[in-house]
């Protein structure tokens, strides 16, 4: 039943993300007066279809997308009575067709930044954004810390640490009663004592505890491994109108810091598997909304919005068969004051279309090898 509800769940999230971003094209192709001919949630072949004045509207069998169908958009017509229908999109202005390209994702924005806003409404007007982004720089909110444990610890499989019998993992309180509450602290004190024995207080994970007569390195060391006992949060209590519109901007940021961390991590050992391993398919959405499903509702609205604004950000990107690359010809259009052959577009468009068909079944594929690796993120 587990897997029956998370195939649901990834359809359902899927048809929504793609529902709002034609309803965008569509409404912005009614808004500038150019026919839709077809609105269509999935492909393949049709389940349900009703046409409705010019419009047929259609749910297919396979939910994994949908398009919108517009008169003049993409596909070359030969027919004279299109060509100067009024309703014929390329008869439009170009600020007209690039307002219609970008609707769809301005859209999925609008919809991260609804779900954004109740999803820190009902999380204090917080979120955490755990303790490696302390340095983050957020916009319209503040960075707040919160101590969350005592300083969590493991011993290497070396070191004086080991040698002195102190827990293998645990806590560590206070340095010749010195209380230890963050990191700092930590290095601080090791450093000052180096070559010397000090008297570390410890506690295991059952909450037994006990004193360890331990001498510090040269290097100020004593062979232990430390976790993080503050969390970081964004705060938004002082911008609740407009947080959902800041949130969305500080997760594009956010998203950025990170990939560029491992894009430099990568360079360094020439292992770039893990900036790999951020980009991932339905198969890695299935295993977030399988971990994430049971943390709430309002938990799954956060993930909806990270999604949204993710498809958004994907579809920005300046490939011809995507929202971006066709603002971009328009624009390029805009500047030469003529048009591209109409063929020439369809099939630069439908070249770039089997690009990214064989990317995303690319992305399936690894996502499928690495399976096991995938599960071990979310456990």
């Amino acid at each position: 039943m587990t897997i029956v509800t998370n195939i649901l769940l990834l359809i359902l999230v899927i048809s929504i993300l793609t529902f709002v971003h034609e309803l965008g094209h569509f409404l912005a192709a009614k808004l500038v007066k150019a026919k839709v001919l077809d609105f269509s949630i999935g492909f393949g072949p049709k389940i349900l279809s009703k046409k409705i004045d010019e419009t047929t509207y259609n749910i297919r069998i396979l939910p994994l997308g949908g398009f919108v169908k517009i008169l003049g958009d993409g596909d070359p017509t030969s027919k004279i009575e299109d060509i100067k229908d009024d309703g014929n999109l390329k008869n439009k202005s170009k600020l007209a067709q690039m307002f219609v390209m970008l609707a769809g994702v301005t859209m999925n924005i609008l919809l991260a930044v609804i779900l954004y806003t109740v999803f820190l409404a009902n999380n204090g007007w917080r979120m955490d954004i755990g303790s490696s982004y302390d340095d983050f720089k957020p916009v319209g909110a503040t960075l707040t810390q919160e101590r969350v444990s005592d300083l969590p610890y493991e011993l290497a499989d070396e070191g004086a640490a080991l040698d002195s019998g102190m827990y293998k993992e645990g806590y560590l309180i206070s340095i010749d009663g010195e209380t230890i509450d963050k990191y700092d602290d930590l290095v601080r004190i090791l450093k000052s004592n180096k070559s010397e024995e000090v008297n570390i207080y410890a506690c295991d994970k059952n909450k037994e505890c006990d004193y360890f007569d331990i001498t510090v390195s040269g290097e100020g060391k004593i062979g232990v491994y430390t976790g993080y006992n503050y969390a970081v949060y964004m705060d938004y209590s002082d911008n609740k109108i407009f947080s959902g519109v800041s949130h969305s901007i500080n997760i594009v940021k956010l998203t950025g810091v990170s990939l560029s961390s491992l894009l430099e991590q990568g360079k360094e050992t020439g292992d770039y598997s893990q900036l790999s391993n951020s980009v991932s398919g339905p198969v890695g959405i299935y295993f977030i909304i399988d971990y994430f499903r049971t943390l709430g509702f309002f938990i799954f609205l956060g993930i909806l919005a990270d999604l949204s604004i993710s498809l958004a950000l994907i579809n920005l990107l300046p490939i011809p068969a995507l929202d971006g690359g066709r603002f971009f010809i328009l624009f390029i259009e805009g500047i030469l004051r003529k048009d591209l052959d109409e063929k020439v577009e369809a099939t630069i468009i439908n070249i770039s279309f089997m690009f990214l068909i064989l990317l995303i079944v690319g992305v399936m594929i690894k996502d499928i090898v690495n399976i096991e690796q995938l599960k071990s993120l979310f456990k």
